[in-house]
């Protein structure tokens, strides 16, 4: 190291932050982690629960956005009773079917020249 400031170290802006601070935010993202995990064992059943936290093991971008989604339809009121495993994986159809790459076809035109059958290639030997 060049014995400057640790980037870990830096507060907001790339300001050295204290010691103190650091810990400040690390115990704010544990407790909004926390929170996020007690809510979402209130709104999914344990079938459910086990495939969102087999998913977040291979897709953990896909499992972010999808329990982004769940705790925000739970804290605005939209959904009734617990998740089941089958409204899951209809939630991450749904989500699949979304994210899907767009095909695109390719129609090529045919003009009177082109035609194979005119084609006559004696006139090249």
């Amino acid at each position: 190291m060049d014995g400057g400031v640790p980037l870990d170290s830096l507060g907001p802006g790339g300001i050295p932050g204290s010691q103190e601070e650091m810990q400040q935010r690390q115990a704010q993202q544990k407790q909004m982690e926390e929170q996020r995990l007690s809510i979402l064992d209130q709104i999914l059943d344990t079938a459910a629960k086990d495939r969102l936290q087999r998913l977040n093991l291979v897709r953990k971008d896909k499992a972010r956005q999808i329990e982004d989604s769940l705790i925000k339809a739970a804290t605005t009121g939209q959904l009734r009773g617990k998740i089941t495993d089958e409204a899951l994986i209809g939630m991450l159809d749904g989500a699949a079917a979304e994210g899907a790459p767009k095909k695109v076809a390719i129609q090529r035109t045919k003009y009177n020249m082109d035609s194979d059958s005119d084609d006559n290639d004696d006139d090249l030997m």
